[in-house]
């Protein structure tokens, strides 16, 4: 699993926290971590807006390559997928609080004043680390399961 300082080297490069989360999930299921990084783009920063965090978007992604339904009618997958996913969510909120970035940032991402604030008090760098490795660590926990 990544650590503190490798993670804050990807943040430094523009590589987001739903991106990062999902890269170092998806890996062990066979996914090219450059298609992922792509695909998971936009979600980092709870979507650019402070929502739902993107810490859970890339876990909940990842998730879903695992365990995700693709056939029309199994609903029995489907809901294996569901349940996974609510757990996840389950653990992250009971470990943190809640699952919306502005929430557990103290920071409104839809304001441009408060990110950029976020980032010059050093409160993305010190709090967003921790909560992509507890992700990290839950989702691979729920995939490893099985």
């Amino acid at each position: 699993m990544l650590n503190r300082d490798q993670i804050l080297e990807k943040s430094r490069g523009n590589i987001h926290c739903s991106q990062i989360v999902l890269g170092e999930l998806a890996e062990e299921l066979g996914y090219d971590k450059e298609e992922l990084y792509r695909m998971a783009c936009p979600f980092g920063g709870g979507m650019g807006l402070g929502d739902t965090c993107g810490c859970v978007t890339g876990a909940l992604m990842a998730i879903g390559m695992a365990f995700g339904n693709s056939e029309p009618g199994n609903v029995e997958q489907d809901q294996l997928c569901r349940e996974k996913a609510s757990r996840f969510q389950e653990e992250f909120t009971r470990l943190r609080q809640s699952t919306i970035c502005r929430e557990l940032l103290g920071y409104d991402f839809r304001d441009p004043e408060q990110r950029k604030e976020a980032k010059e008090n050093g409160a993305t760098a010190q709090l967003c680390p921790d909560l992509m490795m507890d992700a990290i660590r839950i989702a691979a926990e729920i995939i490893r399961e099985g």
